[in-house]
């Protein structure tokens, strides 16, 4: 039965379940500038379905002009997304200039999009997915930046580490950034403050807290869901995301569970350069 058009008509109806509108962390307020090798998968391991990059390519339409915008659409009606309550995806850059990330989306059933739309009420259906630099993020000339290594007390690298970093001698964290498998990470120091600007010098002392969920023992089962290392993800954690719209685990800033392993340390950086900070060891 058609919904909108007289019945000689045919007609096809594709509403939207979720939306993923990956940004990058540097820029929140634009798109991600468009990155062929971005994608964005439902976890399917060891092979995710990729999503499509526009709503036709969701139902079998033929396809429009390609988007670049970077937005991703999982829509009612595929087997693969319902009728689970949350969808489980990731989020991935094989060219490594960010850093993947694997979330848990709220996703409302079809009822509750029926009864909004009905209703005229607003229904968050958006995630906007905060991308932290990775180690081929392009570093724009006279940026400030700081290149580290992070690794286990017994060499092992410490992969998926979360960094904070402050200004010396402050307490808010105005600069973040993601670790890669290896345990690799790049984190661009962005404006320091009125005060300091009125002071400048040629270095800044950054301190650098950096964290990350201790590997299992060899003989413990991975919890990938595999059940087998061959899965490059295995160990980075599922964020659970608690609300569509704006929400601070899809921001990248919310530290997930068992990030127990730790080390701090302050590093010289020279301002308009990359600096190569001394490997932090995790204990």
């Amino acid at each position: 039965m058609n919904e909108f058009v007289a019945a000689p008509f045919e007609e096809r109806v594709v509403r939207l379940r979720v939306g993923v509108e990956p940004v990058d962390a540097l820029q929140p307020d634009g798109l991600l500038a468009p990155l062929p090798a971005l994608r964005v998968h439902l976890e399917r391991v060891p092979r995710p379905h990729p999503l499509p990059s526009d709503l036709n390519d969701a139902v079998g339409l033929p396809p429009l002009r390609r988007s670049r915008s970077g937005r991703f659409a999982i829509v009612f009606g595929s087997p693969r997304t319902d009728p689970p309550h949350r969808l489980e995806l990731r989020i991935v850059d094989p060219s490594r200039s960010y850093a993947p990330r694997r979330l848990s989306l709220p996703a409302p059933d079809l009822a509750t999009v029926l009864t909004a739309e009905r209703t005229n009420s607003p229904l968050p259906r958006g995630c906007r997915a905060a991308m932290f630099p990775g180690a081929a993020y392009p570093v724009p000339p006279g940026a400030t930046a700081v290149r580290g290594t992070a690794r286990f007390a017994d060499g092992t690298p410490a992969p998926w580490t979360r960094i904070d970093a402050t200004a010396s001698a402050t307490q808010t964290v105005p600069w973040r950034a993601h670790g890669d498998v290896n345990g690799d990470f790049l984190l661009l120091v962005g404006p320091l403050g009125p005060v300091e600007a009125r002071r400048p010098t040629a270095t800044v002392d950054v301190t650098l807290t950096v964290r990350a969920r201790p590997l299992p023992p060899p003989a413990t089962p991975p919890d990938s869901p595999t059940g087998s290392r061959a899965d490059a993800l295995w160990h980075l954690p599922v964020e659970r995301v608690g609300a569509l719209g704006p929400d601070p685990v899809a921001a990248g800033t919310v530290l997930p569970p068992g990030y127990t392993a730790m080390a701090t340390r302050t590093v010289v950086c020279r301002r308009g350069a990359t600096t190569v900070a001394p490997l932090l060891v995790l204990t």
